[in-house]
């Protein structure tokens, strides 16, 4: 705060403005005090935040009523001191004195501090949780389709097919893994094409004009990606499964054209 006013300065506001708070001031300082915060909105904001602060210690401050003989006493040191009548005089303007740091402003900057290291230990607590999250739901993942993929290679009724894609001049590649046993099965693919924001790819089981949606699966950046799908109990009666590019909540039907899949019948391989 550097801007200057016709009342005082910014740095001459923080010197009066902790005496006019504490009814420490006298009335031209306390005028010249609410003349500047008139003019500068930053000032008055300080000026409200010391009241507030003011306000705050004095109420928390119990108040005791001092002995009635302590007037007295302090009446007679007072009469026995020998006065000295001394005009204080400044040695140099107000405008160079280096401001005095009050009591009120200690006060507010303590508080300001408190507060932002307070924020400043939240946001790096919250931050580390969030760390600690992310592991653990990256762990338990990585656990269950551990727990997924033991159950479905040791089953006696597990079929393994290769997918291919259906242009062949595509690099797409993947491998399914079904288990009608469990219900249960996996699907990992490879170099699939990019899809739009908010689509995946649906998996399909085909049984002549028959679509059973199986699950959806949303590869990464590079197009690869894994996911659980449901098996149909009697897949032997399906003729194949395939992929189709579709609404992220998933479709129906199939809405596109097929990607990559692969014939389930041994007579069609």
């Amino acid at each position: 705060m550097t801007a200057e006013h016709a009342t005082m300065t910014c740095a001459e506001f923080l010197d009066a403005a902790a005496g006019v708070v504490l009814d420490a001031a006298d009335a031209e300082e306390v005028q010249r005090v609410e003349e500047h915060a008139t003019t500068c909105p930053e000032c008055a904001g300080l000026l409200d935040d010391f009241k507030r602060i003011a306000a705050a210690l004095g109420a928390s401050a119990p108040q005791v009523e001092p002995p009635s003989e302590l007037r007295g006493r302090v009446l007679g040191a007072v009469a026995q001191e020998p006065r000295k009548l001394a005009i204080p005089r400044r040695l140099w303007p107000r405008e160079l004195r280096r401001p005095r740091i009050s009591a009120a402003w200690l006060v507010a900057a303590a508080s300001i501090l408190l507060s932002f290291g307070a924020l400043a230990w939240a946001y790096t607590l919250q931050t580390q949780i969030t760390a600690l999250q992310n592991q653990a739901t990256v762990a338990s993942d990585r656990a269950a389709r551990a727990d997924n993929l033991v159950q479905v290679l040791a089953s006696d009724r597990l079929a393994i097919r290769p997918l291919r894609p259906v242009v062949q001049s595509l690099p797409s590649r993947g491998m399914v893994y079904l288990d009608p046993s469990s219900g249960t099965g996996m699907l990992t693919c490879h170099n699939m094409p990019a899809l739009e924001q908010g689509h995946a790819y649906q998996v399909w089981f085909v049984r002549g004009s028959e679509r059973i949606s199986a699950g959806l699966l949303w590869p990464d950046r590079d197009g690869n990606g894994y996911t659980l799908i449901h098996v149909p109990v009697d897949l032997q009666s399906f003729d194949s499964i395939g992929l189709t590019d579709e609404p992220g909540t998933g479709s129906a039907w199939p809405t596109t054209p097929r990607v990559i899949g692969t014939p389930l019948n041994q007579s069609d391989q």
